[in-house]
């Protein structure tokens, strides 16, 4: 499924192009789901069907040329798609983003939430405003330059 998600035009015009064959996906995403990596991965669901990915991980345990600045053990970033291009414009990545915040926030060592996203993808920057991210600025990390978004438990 998630071979198949990740291969959607919608998703290759802002994560990766070119075609993602099912041992890439499961060398990434297996360590993942055993908890032997630092991203924790999830399956999004919408009246029992799964409708998109969504992970977090715990921004220290990332490659330290990632960010610009050095984020302590209490700053988590996530990542996160729509599979269906069709569920675009629908309200449900606010939605997601913003149920997925509120059970971040359940623990109360993360302090704040951060997600990078392509400057050029309009949708995705809306979708992160609209669950309460701020855009802090252009980053530049080591694959391409996004836009990073933060948003802090003392964030109203």
């Amino acid at each position: 499924m998630l071979c198949n998600w990740l291969n959607r035009q919608h998703l290759q015009s802002w994560w990766r192009s070119g075609k993602i064959c099912i041992e890439e996906v499961r060398n990434k995403y297996l360590p993942r789901i055993a908890a032997e990596d630092y991203a924790r991965p999830f399956i999004a669901h919408l009246n029992s069907r799964p409708v998109g990915y969504i992970q977090y991980y715990r921004v220290a345990a990332e490659e330290s040329d990632w960010w610009p600045d050095k984020p302590g053990p209490c700053v988590v970033g996530i990542d996160l798609f729509l599979a269906d291009e069709s569920n675009l414009d629908q309200e449900l990545g606010t939605e997601m983003v913003t149920q997925f915040v509120k059970w971040l926030f359940n623990d109360p060592n993360i302090q704040e939430i951060r997600i990078d996203t392509n400057p050029n993808n309009k949708r995705a920057i809306r979708c992160n405003e609209k669950a309460g991210f701020k855009k802090l600025g252009p980053i530049t990390n080591p694959d391409e330059p996004t836009l990073m978004m933060i948003l802090s438990r003392s964030d109203p």
